[in-house]
């Protein structure tokens, strides 16, 4: 039996670690790409190997649940196809039997999962929101992306089309001291970054609107003066600097350090401010959202853990079911299960912004699902 038991631990083993690795690297590609990005506009390379490290304790909380129902799939699916477990079920092993080691080894990577979503990722996941917004602050203009409007507390832009350091079809919003919003409109600017100055927006063939209050209808060559409100321009220039400065304190607790997100907390803290809200519940709307987030975040960290089991308790009778040269339908199967599965994580994180719906709840349902549906399955196959 030992010898039955490390021949099937051994399989399941090999090809679990082998889709790990692919998954993982698959996941970490468009991290690699935007890591570029920022390489390209002169960051240095250590960047990349910085955020694919601090990325990879979040990556392995997806990546490694999907591997064991992957190799759950493949290596039982072989067995049957080649008649292994037949044989082994006519020799009188039963199938929890067979199932042991899969099963222990899984229970084994729930455990670690969840040291790794409790711990681990909260502070990697900060870590790299931390480096991220330092080198934003750094170097604002890799804020600057077509089509997204780039909010901070002193302007707003839009930008149509992107090319390096050309901008085309350029809109800047910048809210005045009386109240007016001055509408900055241009055909296309260059961000100049002088050696021996800050960084700036340099535009050309300028239209400047003002909303609200009156205004005062100027035109002309040049840079504006603080007097002029509206008139078409040739130039105008707006520094970066204060785009800095702006996006250096829109996290910034009262200390100046970065506030930690609901998902930058470990599990206790989360814990503890739930524990606290039921003896003392938030008076606002915005600390019951808070309360009900907590709530989803540390069910989810649970139920990603869990999910190596639950995958590997559904992926062996799926196997067994499955007949020879069907390696591709494994995969089809392992990849739908997985989807349903996370879909119910993500729904329900992203309803906890309404409390009344319990999203917590939303996030425990494919556990249970997973659980009920593996008994069935087993049940069938015994």
């Amino acid at each position: 039996m030992r010898t039955l038991h490390r021949y099937i631990l051994s399989n399941f083993l090999v090809t679990f670690v082998m889709a790990m690795a692919v998954l993982t690297f698959v996941m970490t590609v468009g991290l690699v790409f935007s890591s570029m990005k920022y390489i390209a506009r002169g960051m240095s390379p250590d960047i990349l190997v910085q955020f694919l490290w601090q990325s990879l304790p979040g990556t392995l909380s997806y990546s490694v649940p999907i591997a064991s129902l992957v190799a759950s799939l493949l290596v039982f699916s072989r067995l049957s196809s080649d008649s292994e477990i037949s044989a082994m079920r006519s020799c009188g092993v039963p199938l929890w039997s067979i199932m042991r080691m899969p099963v222990l080894l899984s229970l084994f990577l729930s455990f670690v999962c969840l040291w790794v979503n409790d711990d681990v990722s909260p502070d990697a996941s900060f870590v790299r929101s931390e480096n991220r917004h330092r080198f934003k602050a750094s170097d604002v203009t890799a804020l600057i992306q077509p089509l997204e409007w780039l909010e901070t507390d002193s302007y707003s832009i839009y930008v149509s089309e992107r090319d390096g350091n050309k901008l085309v079809d350029l809109r800047v919003k910048q809210p005045m001291s009386d109240g007016r919003v001055r509408d900055i409109r241009a055909a296309e600017a260059v961000i100049r970054q002088p050696a021996d100055g800050p960084a700036f927006l340099d535009m050309h063939d300028v239209k400047v609107e003002v909303t609200g209050g009156e205004t005062v209808a100027s035109s002309g060559s040049g840079r504006r003066a603080d007097a002029i409100d509206a008139g078409r321009f040739e130039t105008w220039k707006v520094p970066l600097s204060v785009l800095s400065k702006d996006v250096s304190s829109r996290r910034a607790g009262p200390d100046g350090r970065l506030r930690r997100r609901t998902k930058d907390l470990r599990t206790w803290e989360l814990l503890r401010d739930v524990l606290s809200a039921e003896a003392k519940p938030p008076v606002d709307e915005e600390g019951v959202v808070a309360i009900a987030r907590a709530k989803a975040e540390v069910v989810s960290r649970a139920v990603l853990a869990a999910a190596c089991l639950c995958f590997v308790l559904i992926g062996i009778p799926l196997g067994i079911q499955s007949h020879r040269k069907q390696s591709s339908v494994g995969l089809g199967i392992s990849l739908a299960v997985a989807g349903v599965f996370y879909l119910f994580c993500i729904t329900g994180q992203s309803l906890a912004k309404h409390p009344g719906l319990h999203a917590h709840l939303i996030v425990f349902a494919p556990m249970v699902v997973c659980i009920v549906l593996a008994a069935v399955l087993i049940s069938r196959n015994n």
